[in-house]
């Protein structure tokens, strides 16, 4: 294998890795918006939780439990 054909070749493998970290960082960037959407909704979810009170649970439609 000659000089030129390795540089070739890892011309190709530089280009290719390249592709792959950009693919890699698109969805990690994907997945942290995600994650950020989830907080805040937990967040909310736990401030609407505390607003609840003891007479709101009891007030809930009873369901029995064999449905």
């Amino acid at each position: 294998m000659s000089i030129e054909d390795r540089i070739t070749e890892l011309e190709i493998r530089l280009t290719h890795q390249e592709s792959v970290i950009d693919d890699l960082n698109s969805t990690l960037y994907e997945q942290w918006q995600v994650i950020e959407s989830q907080q805040k909704e937990i967040i909310a979810l736990k401030q609407r939780l505390k607003t609840f009170t003891q007479s709101d649970i009891d007030d809930a439609p009873y369901v029995p439990p064999h449905y």
